[in-house]
């Protein structure tokens, strides 16, 4: 699909839902008014989230939502012992620097939502659509 195409079609969403990564970037293309749904996973991801897209949105005029998914949604949790520092201690992962930060994290990652757990998350967006 060309950017034009996938530009026009983001831009008829009401609500645009991802993992924290590059992709959320297509935020660009969402409506004034949209709400976007950023999965933030395990391991000390609150700083670089706000950072990449939760302050951009609030000048696009897009309503931001979070959900930061736990430890036992990670696949993580099956890669390493659960008394790992991967696991204990993400913060003392990032002082070892960015790389061993993303490719724990980032790389080596995957996110299983318990739907539970996020029905919230997605009752908010609900309410913010209906305003």
């Amino acid at each position: 699909m060309d950017v034009p195409k996938f530009a026009e079609m983001a831009n008829s969403c009401d609500v645009l839902m991802g993992v924290h990564g590059a992709g959320l970037a297509n935020i660009v293309f969402l409506p004034k008014n949209a709400i976007f749904i950023q999965v933030v996973p395990f391991g000390g991801f609150e700083w670089l989230a706000t950072y990449d897209y939760g302050e951009p949105s609030k000048d696009m005029n897009i309503h931001h939502l979070e959900y930061k998914i736990s430890k036992e949604e990670s696949s993580l949790i099956q890669q390493y012992p659960l008394d790992d520092v991967v696991l204990r201690d993400p913060y003392a992962i990032q002082r070892q620097g960015w790389l061993r930060f993303k490719t724990v994290y980032l790389d080596k990652q995957n996110v299983k939502i318990d739907v539970n757990r996020f029905r919230p998350t997605l009752l908010e967006a609900l309410k913010l659509l209906h305003q």
